[in-house]
């Protein structure tokens, strides 16, 4: 695969979304900050199992940090591993079954050869294909800095921060603007669920746009999202790992779309063949924005693609879920898209050929690179939007009948499957119904999902049951279903129109 072919496929938000942004919406300049909601209420899930796990070096180097976890976690049990061997965790994993994992890593110990590893490990703690633990990283340029990040957490936790009520959301370098360009407008254009909640304002500039005189322009928020095409040293045409360091953040929750900016350490870039490099810890842009003023970030160890991470912030915006719940949605929506079959990581290596992959392959494996950086019990703020769907449920004498109806229209990315195209009248993604259903008790471990059917306005909607698989949870059983149906354009499909239904029928399997 060509390197160019990989940065026009899984291009960040920076070019596409800002262009279509710049196109679309109405620009005003930004005549003062939001006014802001209600500060965040964060706090820590305290249900079920909880454990602790350090590479040598880790337990070592960051014995402050650890301390710190576990003020935060008493009643969590210290493991040490070898995260050169992922499954050398399997033991503590199946022993415990925790519920959510804190893995404490030295910054040259985590790429993303091991997260599609520990990917694969725990999806494979039981006999469904999904995730079976919600995972959050710790790690840092320093024994310093990764003891002050789980300290912000703690203090988040225990009330002596607060996270501000107000959101920022980057859309990154345009290139179709002036080269010093900023504009800093009111409202969420790519997440607007998020305006009835916070405070909200969209920045959009040009590729000299983000100078030092506008470090300051995203303080005041506690939730960010940052956009563009990166690299694990920077944000292209915006800011690099030594500047995000001297942005001015309030606590906050960070999170990002841009390729690579999850990377600590090693990274492969695709060209004719493989290239493995190496990210000073002094440059990467994710050890900045640890090192700054984030309670929790989430980013990609690989290219990936712009909308899975607007796809987490609808989700905690309808779900008020934890955040390791939020990332195990991502991973487990990789493993529904890919056939509902167990994660398969690919082999990549220094040297050898690229693979070829399609840009299907490119989101998925992209999207199963996201890792989220902090406590995956951490939960910044309570439910505030409604779900894209209403489900009802009705039990026959031959199992169930679901009826899915279109509920939130202020949701935009849920409603799309970026890892498809096939449908859509432009290219542009199909549009996607992602259901997750809670079977009755003692209904098995099996399913059958027949009798799809959707509907808009009365209309037959063309659409393609992709996959379905019953999720173990402890005794609960949920069904979960992915259905592509067309698209009449960019995150735009009869999906989204209130009134459509999609209509199934699930009978039990042995």
């Amino acid at each position: 695969m060509k390197k160019i072919s990989l940065i026009l496929v899984v291009l960040g938000l920076g070019i596409g979304v800002a262009a279509w942004v710049w196109k679309n919406a109405r620009m005003e300049r930004l005549s003062g900050a939001a006014d802001p909601g209600t500060a965040q209420a964060f706090r820590i899930d305290r249900h079920g199992p909880y454990l602790i796990l350090a590479s040598d070096a880790a337990k070592a180097d960051y014995a402050e940090a650890l301390l710190l976890a576990k003020k935060l976690h008493p009643e969590a049990e210290i493991v040490t591993f070898d995260p050169g061997r992922p499954e050398s965790a399997r033991d503590a994993l199946e022993r415990r079954l925790p519920r959510y994992v804190m893995v404490a890593l030295k910054p040259g110990e985590l790429d993303v050869v091991f997260a599609w590893a520990w990917l694969r490990l725990v999806s494979s703690l039981d006999d469904d294909p999904f995730a079976d633990t919600r995972t959050g990283f710790i790690t840092g340029e320093s024994p310093e800095a990764a003891a002050a990040f789980v300290k912000r957490i703690l203090d988040a936790a225990e009330g002596r921060l607060r996270l501000p009520g107000r959101l920022i959301d980057n859309l990154g370098p345009n290139p179709m603007a002036e080269k010093t360009a900023w504009h800093k407008t009111p409202g969420a254009f790519m997440i607007p669920c998020y305006e009835s909640r916070f405070g909200a304002a969209s920045i959009s500039h040009g590729t000299h746009g983000f100078s030092q005189e506008r470090l300051g322009e995203m303080d005041g928020a506690g939730i960010i999202h940052y956009g563009g095409h990166g690299y694990p040293d920077r944000v292209v045409d915006s800011l690099n790992g030594p500047y995000v360091r001297r942005l001015k953040l309030a606590p906050c929750v960070f999170f990002n779309g841009a390729c690579y900016t999850g990377v600590t350490g090693r990274w492969f870039e695709f060209d004719v063949q493989v290239k493995e490099h190496r990210v000073d810890s002094k440059l990467s842009f994710c050890l900045g924005v640890l090192a700054n003023n984030a309670v929790a970030y989430l980013a990609a160890l690989h290219p990936d693609h712009g909308i899975p991470v607007y796809q987490e912030m609808e989700r905690m915006a309808f779900t008020g879920a934890p955040l390791g719940e939020i990332m195990r949605c991502t991973h487990d929506m990789v493993i529904l898209a890919s056939g509902a079959l167990p994660f398969d990581p690919p082999v990549i290596k220094d040297g050898m050929n690229s693979p070829a992959w399609g840009p299907a392959e490119i989101m998925l494996y992209g999207t199963a690179s996201r890792v989220l950086f902090g406590d995956p019990a951490a939960i910044p703020v309570e439910a505030f939007s409604e779900p894209p769907f209403t489900v009802t449920i009705h039990e026959s004498g031959r199992g169930l009948d679901v009826k899915a109806s279109a509920r939130n229209t202020r949701l935009k990315s849920s409603f799309a499957d970026t890892f498809a195209s096939d449908m859509s009248e432009t290219g542009q993604f199909n549009a996607r119904a992602l259901l997750i259903l809670d079977l009755p008790p003692a209904w098995g471990d099996g399913a059958k999902v027949s009798g799809l059917a959707v509907w808009a306005q009365g209309t037959a909607v063309p659409h393609r049951l992709v996959a379905w698989a019953v999720e173990k949870d402890g005794d609960a059983r949920r069904l979960h279903v992915h259905v592509d149906a067309r698209s009449t354009g960019y995150l735009e499909s009869p999906l989204q129109r209130a009134g459509t239904t999609v209509v199934f029928s699930v009978t039990r399997t042995p």
